[in-house]
This record gives structure tokens, C-alpha cells and sequence, in this order.
């Protein structure tokens, strides 16, 4: 029954491991290529929400390298009791539970980081790129400096294909709905 336990504990948290790797190192490239392209306009998001998620992973952090090193040890106790694992598989899933929360700790900070973009190609957004073949509608609240994006072809009828609310500095409003307008036959697509 144990063996059962870790096997799949280890296999869980190795493989949310790896899609958040793989997640981080998809964003890196995609602000390498927003790097290496001319930024048109530059739009901003709310980011605190991130740093929020990235301190309670750090606590996690702290509490699992505490528990591997023995002075956070009532859930190596628990697992130990509860289990009756070996202090050998208690240390192994703990270890992979601890690779599991530094690939999300990686992933909070490159969202943090992560800059968006209009592009003469297309806009780049924390989360991922948009084509001007997938941007089928926008609103642009002047007053605010926001602009939301959709990507449904119900444009905004349903929250499924919105972008979060993207702040643009007052002075780039006209230049961002002459790129919008300019490539608005691309929309219908």
C-alpha cells in the first residue's frame, strides 16, 4: 500500500512539476521574442496577486525544507505514523513535493516579470500572444486607460475569451485605436 502511495504522490507532483517548467520556459521565449520585437504600445496589468501567491509558495517552501532538515517535523511525523512509511520515503516525497513548489515559485515570478505589448504582429499579454486573427473585439475605457481584449467570436458576451483589463497610458490611447482599427479587418477572420 505504501509503495502505491508514493508511486503516485511522486508521479503527481513530478508531473505538475514539469508542466510548470514547461509553462516557464514557453513565457521566457515568448518575452524574448516581445524583447527582440518594436513595441508599439505598451500595456500594463495588476500584478500584486502574484506576489501574493509567490509568498504563500515561499512559506510552503520554507515548511517542506524545514521538514526535510528535521525542525518542522509533524509532517514527516504524520506520514511516518499515519503511513507507516520509512523516514527514507517520507524524505523522497517531501523532496518532490519541494521540486513541485520551486517550479511554482519560477512561474509566479516570470508572470510577475512578464511584460505586455502591442506589436505590429500581434499583442503580447502576460499569459500568452494574440494573432490579430484571434483578437475579434476590444473596448478602450479612455477615462481609466484600460483596454480588454476578446477572443471569442461571441466577443463580449461571454468573460471565456477576455483578456484581463490591460492598463495604456493616456497618451497612447489614440495611437493604440489607430492600430486597432487599422487591423480590424483581420477581426472577422
Amino acid at each position: 500500500m505504501n509503495y502505491f502511495i508514493i508511486s503516485f504522490m511522486i508521479i503527481v507532483t513530478f508531473a505538475a512539476g514539469i508542466i510548470c517548467l514547461a509553462s516557464v520556459i514557453r513565457l521566457v521565449r515568448r518575452q524574448i521574442k516581445l524583447i527582440n520585437s518594436i513595441m508599439l504600445v505598451e500595456l500594463k496589468s495588476g500584478k500584486w496577486h502574484y506576489m501574493v501567491f509567490f509568498a504563500f509558495g515561499f512559506v510552503a517552501f520554507l515548511v517542506t525544507v524545514f521538514a526535510l532538515v528535521g525542525i518542522f517535523d509533524s509532517e514527516f511525523i504524520t506520514l511516518y505514523k499515519a503511513f507507516a512509511m520509512p523516514a527514507w520515503q517520507v524524505q523522497l516525497i517531501l523532496s518532490f513535493l519541494l521540486f513541485l513548489i520551486v517550479a511554482v515559485e519560477f512561474l509566479f515570478i516570470v508572470l510577475y516579470f512578464a511584460k505586455s505589448a502591442v506589436v505590429d504582429k500581434g499583442i503580447y499579454t502576460a499569459l500568452n500572444y494574440l494573432d490579430w486573427y484571434h483578437v475579434h473585439d476590444y473596448i478602450i475605457d479612455e477615462h481609466k486607460g484600460v483596454v480588454i481584449l476578446s477572443t471569442s467570436k461571441d466577443t463580449f458576451n461571454t468573460i471565456r475569451g477576455t483578456t484581463t483589463p490591460l492598463r495604456v497610458t493616456k497618451e497612447d490611447i489614440p495611437k493604440l485605436k489607430f492600430i486597432l482599427n487599422k487591423n480590424k479587418n483581420k477581426f472577422s477572420a
